[in-house]
């Protein structure tokens, strides 16, 4: 994952740079992998190759909960 904290401006709150650092994974993450449904093939794919919802996106919604 990309490390964020350089993108984060200096003066922020713990919270504020919390958010702002997730944030960015969480966007990077759901730019890379998509939801693919095959023909012929039970359930969907992720672009990455995994069964949907791959592990990625898993992390992705679980930070999105959390912040």
């Amino acid at each position: 994952m990309l490390a964020t904290n350089s993108r984060i401006p200096a003066g922020r709150s713990g919270a504020e740079e919390d958010f702002a650092r997730y944030r960015d994974v969480v966007a990077d993450i759901f730019a890379r992998h998509l939801r693919t449904v095959l023909p012929g093939v039970d359930g969907a794919l992720c672009s990455c190759g995994n069964a949907w919802p791959c592990r990625e996106e898993l992390l992705a919604a679980e930070l999105l909960d959390w912040i």
